[in-house]
């Protein structure tokens, strides 16, 4: 039970209207991955939720893009976990095409947060039953967290989190801002020939539907990043890199 895996085909809803897989629909499928390993591990949502009073939550988020698949092409997804430290659960992913050819790379931090407190919990049963993968090559190094662009071409918007941003936590589900970015990323540059090629993540408090979340933009020469706050205080912050220019060859267009 060390690897979870998970193989299908790459659907069109999951990508945008250039052809590309849409990075949070990636982080989905990385979602996926995580939340069926650990029910195998006998700790999904539905176990520690009753036993233990906790959900699963993500605390920062790291990939590579390395190559897009076209829609219809078999995409095998991997992930494993490692030994947990002091609360705070790594775990890591290769997205990989049908040839084994690396797609996708990806490391994120999950810690189990109490579901009525909405605070960090230990719970020493989960930590125990996380196996020992420190031997397996890690796709990337753990997630260092987003940062902020500085300068660069700034768009702000008031934003309200809408039914269908929200999880069975409550919540703004993690793979959400990756969405917004890729809105704000349509108005500055042609995603056509420059989609996104690397993504962090660093989520810092919940959003709840209907919250007043102010959302920070901002575009630079090959970087971009995003910040959701409220009331001042930052809930989320986004940052990532376009490819300087992508064949789309690769993806029948």
């Amino acid at each position: 039970m060390n690897i979870q895996r998970i193989e299908r085909l790459l659907e069109s809803g999951e990508c945008d209207k250039h052809g590309y897989w849409k990075p949070n629909a990636i982080m989905a499928l990385m979602q996926e991955l995580a939340g069926l390993h650990a029910a195998r591990l006998g700790f999904g949502r539905q176990q520690i939720v009753q036993h233990h009073q906790a959900v699963w939550v993500l605390t920062r988020h790291d990939m590579v893009i390395d190559r897009y698949p076209a829609i219809g092409d078999m995409i095998v997804g991997k992930s494993f976990p490692t030994q947990a430290r002091r609360g705070i659960y790594p775990r890591f992913y290769q997205i990989e095409d049908a040839a084994g050819q690396v797609l996708v790379r990806g490391s994120s931090f999950w810690t189990l947060a109490d579901i009525d407190s909405r605070t960090m919990t230990q719970v020493p049963e989960v930590a125990l039953a996380m196996p020992d993968n420190e031997a397996l090559e890690k796709p990337l190094p753990y997630p260092a967290g987003a940062r902020e662009l500085l300068e660069g071409r700034e768009i702000r918007r008031p934003w309200q989190p809408l039914y269908t941003d929200i999880d069975r936590n409550g919540h703004v589900n993690n793979t959400r801002v990756a969405d917004w970015a890729l809105c704000f990323l349509d108005a500055c540059v042609n995603l056509s020939r420059r989609p996104v090629h690397t993504l962090q993540v660093t989520y810092r408090k919940e959003m709840l539907q209907g919250d007043e979340i102010d959302l920070r933009f901002m575009m630079g020469q090959d970087a971009f990043s995003l910040r959701g706050e409220r009331d001042g205080e930052s809930c989320v912050v986004l940052s990532g890199g376009l490819y300087p220019a992508y064949d789309q060859g690769s993806l029948g267009i």
